[in-house]
């Protein structure tokens, strides 16, 4: 959108595509045929676009034609069997009604089926994530007043822009480059790596999708407009090329560029914010001797921008208090019995009395200048802290028996040297290589071989999260999460051990039934929300929940696998990886993000298996986006309260809002009253009825891979060692 189709795809989709494929080799969709473009590995049936797109016009023509021979203009013209004659009384009539209402529901339900994924999708990542800004300095090119005007229009209309503060603002308009093509110049070739944002100055350009040999024109560009927005966020290939039709002259700016100055001025603010909120005094204690480095990482985060003009009441004296605040510009004066008491600036608190509870104001606070206020309700501070006579405590917060039981429910992996598998089939395909069925040949145990091109991982810039992930899987262990037995390597690939899972994606079995009944979606909802409670005490933050990443056992449980975006998060990490479906505002935005991230899935997930499609669908990941960020969520009305309350919990925009990002973490979500009467200890000695659990995957034995795609192993290329060795240790 915006955009005109730059980044924009067209999806197809056969039935045999929509069998599960099992542990993705890579999560990644960079490079490669199995990126396809733009949302790779995301196919969707076709759907008609709008004019914008290109072909719009015609089908609308079309449509307009058959319309027009059905139902005449002219009344005379009516066909008899619409004069509706033979409804003589009110019971036909209804009938009717009945009949017309019947069928539009049948139609609109299957559009809405055909509107869903049923193919996997794969998660973006900008693998060069690693910016530095210790040393950020401001990038400027000259630029004429008028384009600066352009630009600002642009960049309002921009959702990865209009987020943006206005210091952030400043320097990514100095940052737009002009850059001049010659008519025949190709500014985007199809399938290319995006890199820029580019606006249009002057000239015309259009854009062209090429398939099976002949180039489609889908969108035409003038000035004011603008195409490849995508590319700012991650690095994926160009779903179209861009041709220059007349000289024109671009304003363009580069991903690493952007993200780092946004990434330079909101870790400005997030220090600065932590100073403030550290110095807050709650019972003559400074909460930075109170509380933890994350929790006050998290009440920055929790802050709101208020602004104020010169002379404006901000609090009354006498008026019920339930906020704080802290100037970050600007001052004030504190005013009591009508007489100013002092006057306070930059740095300075008012109002915190707020927090120890629901009082009335002492005094009256009056803007003497334009002031920024950041401001703290008393509801979200103990939603994340608790009440302050809780604080500083030196007891730990008792840990919920339900986590503690599931945590000690297996036992460590036992080691699996390589030589001594043997390789029986082919169970996935991904970008990075294979995963195979292979038995132990002393035991006759089979696990999952994943093996992974060195040679693909090096030119993806991968090799520190094909690591991680080892070294993530190497610290849980959890009935709800895949195992890894053992880790090697030759000189041309990587390979996981890992525990055999045989009962298929549960993407897989959501797009046959549809959807899930509520007391499902719960029975997985569950697994996870354990699960996410070990990985969370870790401080790891999971980063790519989806259906996909969920595969069932062969008793009908699940389990969490695909730990590639896994990531120890010591306060906030700025990485953009994830699933766009499934992406939290704060990751779009640059915003900074932990574990709370999963929450935000958690809640996707749960609309998803319910509904059977995500929350904030579209063709085009930018759509998405724009949805997610404008929480344009429409819920089903067969949601029951209780679910309906628990997924907007859980979509809430701001992560200092969102249940279980609070005191209690994952015990909140247990909490809540959706969850009311299910049974844990069940669920986490695996012994609920069998008509509990809703999938039992029919499988033979531990060799029965049927819920597989087949794979000709002939095919399998013979992989080839990098040029430069790469051989990490793994510790």
């Amino acid at each position: 959108a915006g955009l005109g189709g730059v980044d924009f795809e067209r999806r197809h989709t056969t039935a045999n595509q929509a069998k599960s494929s099992v542990y993705t080799t890579c999560e990644c969709a960079n490079k490669g045929e199995s990126t396809g473009v733009q949302r790779a590995g995301k196919l969707r049936p076709f759907r008609k676009t709008k004019g914008k797109m290109g072909g719009g016009a015609s089908t609308s023509a079309a449509n307009s034609a058959q319309a027009s021979e059905m139902y005449p203009s002219d009344a005379s013209a009516v066909p008899a069997w619409l004069e509706a004659d033979d409804l003589s009384d009110a019971a036909a009539l209804k009938a009717e009604v009945v009949k017309l209402r019947a069928l539009v529901h049948s139609h609109m339900k299957n559009q809405t089926d055909a509107a869903k994924p049923v193919v996997q999708r794969a998660a973006v990542m900008d693998k060069h994530e690693k910016i530095d800004v210790s040393n950020y300095k401001k990038l400027e090119f000259p630029k004429e007043d008028a384009m600066y005007d352009m630009l600002k229009v642009i960049m309002e209309d921009n959702i990865l822009f209009r987020n943006c503060k206005s210091e952030e603002k400043i320097d990514i308009l100095d940052a737009f480059e002009p850059v001049e093509f010659k008519r025949g110049d190709f500014v985007i070739n199809q399938g290319e790596d995006g890199q820029h944002f580019y606006a249009v100055w002057s000239g015309s350009l259009k854009a062209y999708i090429n398939k099976e040999g002949s180039n489609l024109h889908v969108a035409s560009y003038g000035q004011g407009k603008s195409f490849g927005e995508l590319a700012l966020m991650y690095n994926t290939p160009r779903a179209a090329s861009v041709k220059v039709e007349d000289d024109c002259v671009l304003l363009r700016i580069d991903r690493t560029t952007f993200r780092t100055i946004v990434l330079y001025f909101q870790l400005e603010r997030q220090n600065k914010y932590i100073g403030f909120v550290s110095e807050v005094s709650i019972q003559d204690k400074k909460l930075k001797d109170l509380i933890s480095s994350d929790q006050l990482s998290q009440l920055a985060s929790a802050l709101e921008v208020e602004y104020f003009d010169s002379g404006d009441t901000i609090i009354r004296q006498g008026e019920m208090g339930d906020y704080f605040y802290i100037i970050e510009t600007g001052t004030v004066e504190i005013v009591k019995d009508g007489a100013v008491v002092k006057e306070v600036g930059t740095g300075g608190i008012f109002g915190e009395l707020a927090l120890l509870k629901e009082d009335k104001r002492a005094a009256t606070v009056v803007a003497s200048s334009g002031v920024k206020l950041l401001a703290l309700g008393r509801e979200d501070f103990v939603a994340m802290l608790g009440n302050v006579t809780e604080l500083g405590g030196t007891a730990q917060e008792e840990e919920d028996p339900i986590f503690l039981a599931a945590e000690n429910a297996t036992g460590l992996s036992e080691t699996i040297a390589g030589d001594s598998l043997t390789v029986i089939r082919t169970l996935g395909c991904g970008a990075f290589g294979r995963v195979k069925l292979a038995e132990h040949k002393a035991s006759g145990t089979c696990y999952a071989l994943k093996c992974q091109s060195k040679t693909a991982i090096i030119e993806n810039c991968l090799q520190d999260h094909i690591l991680n992930e080892r070294k993530i899987l190497m610290q849980l262990d959890h009935q709800f999460i895949l195992k890894i037995h053992d880790a090697y390597q030759d000189d041309a690939q990587i390979y996981f051990v890992l525990e055999l899972l045989l009962g298929g994606e549960l993407f897989t079995h959501l797009r046959q039934k549809k959807s899930f009944a509520e007391k499902e979606a719960k029975f997985y909802a569950a697994q996870v929300l354990l699960a996410f409670q070990h990985i969370h005490k870790k401080k790891i933050a999971y980063r790519d929940l989806k259906p996909e990443n969920l595969v069932l056992t062969t008793d009908g449980y699940v389990k969490v696998v695909d730990f590639g975006l896994a990531k120890i998060v010591d306060g906030k990490t700025w990485t953009l990886c994830g699933t766009p479906d499934y992406l939290a505002p704060e990751i779009i935005l640059n915003e900074g993000h932990d574990k709370a991230v999963d929450y935000w899935a958690l809640g996707v997930l749960i609309y998803e298996m319910v509904a059977g499609e995500p929350p904030f669908y579209a063709d085009d990941p930018m759509e998405v986006y724009e949805k997610i960020l404008s929480a344009t969520m429409q819920i089903p009305t067969r949601f029951s309260k209780n679910l309906s309350d628990i997924v907007r919990k859980l979509l809430k925009i701001y992560q200092s809002k969102r249940l279980g990002n609070g005191k209690g973490g994952c015990s909140a979500i247990v909490k809540h009253k959706w969850f009311y009467g299910f049974d844990w200890e069940l669920l986490l000695t695996k012994s609920l009825p069998l008509d509990a659990i809703p999938i039992m995957p029919k499988v033979k034995n531990q060799k029965d891979a049927s819920m597989f795609d087949e794979y000709n192993d002939e095919d399998d290329e013979v992989p080839v060692a990098p040029d430069q060795p790469w051989d990490p240790v793994f510790d």
